[in-house]
């Protein structure tokens, strides 16, 4: 890429004893608030509206249960969000965006799969129903389709709002999975407050939704953030219509195996459906080796982003962009993590600096890459650009900050 900057001065790490004069104009400087688009804000007002109209239907429908029963529902979340926040932690997605995707999830593609759910319903009810069992198709048929279309469109109103911010399928996975996630709070909410058990069978309702089945959403919804993420990276409208039923029919297809396994795909492996241990086995032959297989992929997805990561800054350390020892202290968790123990040690001015570095570097490495595969962005270079340069700036800014009176050998970094 040509630019008319020049190669920087690389990092040194030393210690510095701070006037309090000069912390208080770092962290100005550092508190400097990055513009939130718009349209985010005006999305994530209108989502929010409607979840509370979702939050306000459940508090109508099961009163003081609705509230009791979303302690235990926070179980499976807690290991969701934990999980995706992992998976995500090389170049964390916006926490607005984030939020706006949960609530999606919990509210309005819950509303709409009431809404679109019971309609499909009652249309079935008048044309399939001397042919199938209402029950059946309720299960295998309405259920899935509703509730999966209802999640896709929150991952597609991510895509024309933040675009730039799905970078790949990992990101759009992270974004479906929130949504999932928001869906299946919700929805564990309604099972355990109308399911009315006690006793052992509460428990056992506990284990299946909390335990066994945290990721099942996650899953049927992410199928369709992965396609539509690997459709983000070339930007052709043939790719996002292939990659989007494709996902929509996958994610369909998982969500009928997921509620009727146990009934309809056990006969094939000559176990019989009334079995007492039928959904266990179930579980075991067929939803337990596929989360594995999704969790085996996700990883390998996650060890892409930390190759893009290496890559791309490697390509600006060969121009003079880098140093070596900087683009292994952001492209390798442990060092990284080693350098910010080490930053927080020194002051909350170093530790942020430091971490707007790493946070911008990591940004950048991604502009790269999205400027070398889309070629139909026309910012696509600009925003790279942008990037260096506000790379360069943290960079200033921390030398500034461990150009230390009395330096001190400093951690490899």
């Amino acid at each position: 890429m040509r630019t008319n900057l020049t190669p920087q001065t690389p990092i040194t790490l030393g210690k510095m004893i701070l006037s309090s004069t000069t912390d208080i104009r770092i962290k100005r400087r550092l508190r400097r608030a990055r513009r939130t688009p718009l349209i985010w804000l005006l999305v994530l007002g209108i989502v929010l509206v409607i979840g509370l109209i979702a939050i306000g239907w459940l508090l109508v429908t099961w009163e003081a249960s609705a509230i009791l029963m979303a302690f235990p529902a926070l179980v499976p979340l807690a290991i969701v969000w934990f999980s995706v926040h992992w998976l995500d932690r090389w170049e964390p997605e916006p926490p607005l965006l984030l939020a706006m995707c949960f609530l999606w999830g919990g509210g309005a593609s819950i509303l709409g799969t009431l809404i679109a759910g019971n309609f499909l319903l009652e249309v079935a009810a008048s044309t399939v129903a001397k042919n199938m069992d209402i029950e059946a198709f309720s299960l295998l048929v309405q259920g899935p389709v509703v509730e999966e279309i209802m999640k896709s469109l929150g991952v597609v109103i991510v895509l024309l709002i933040a675009w730039r911010e799905v970078h790949g399928l990992l990101d759009g996975f992270v974004y479906a999975a929130m949504i999932g996630s928001g869906f299946a709070f919700t929805e564990n909410i309604v099972y355990f407050a109308s399911s009315g058990s006690t006793g052992l069978d509460f428990v056992w309702l506990l284990v299946v939704r909390g335990i066994l089945s945290p990721f099942a959403h996650v899953v049927f919804t992410g199928a369709i953030g992965l396609a539509l993420g690997w459709a983000v990276r070339r930007r052709e409208p043939l790719h996002f219509v292939i990659a989007g039923l494709v996902g929509t029919v996958v994610a369909v297809g998982l969500h009928s195996m997921w509620n009727g396994g146990s009934l309809y795909l056990l006969p094939f492996i000559g176990v019989d459906p009334n079995n007492p241990f039928a959904w266990i086995i179930s579980y075991a032959v067929f939803q337990l080796p596929l989360f594995i297989l999704f969790g085996y992929v996700l990883v390998q997805l996650q060890f892409q982003d930390q190759e893009i990561i290496r890559m791309r800054l490697g390509e600006y350390r060969r121009a003079g962009w880098f140093t070596a020892s900087e683009v292994r202290m952001i492209s390798n968790w442990q060092e990284r993590k080693t350098a910010v123990a080490w930053a927080k040690q020194q002051s909350p001015a170093v530790r942020d600096a430091l971490l707007a570095f790493v946070r911008d570097a990591t940004r950048l490495a991604f502009a790269r890459e999205h400027a070398s595969v889309d070629k139909r962005d026309r910012q696509r270079r600009i925003r790279e650009k942008e990037l260096l340069e506000q790379t360069r700036a943290d960079r200033n800014l921390l030398n500034e900050l461990t150009n230390a009176k009395a330096p001190t050998e400093s951690p490899q970094a």
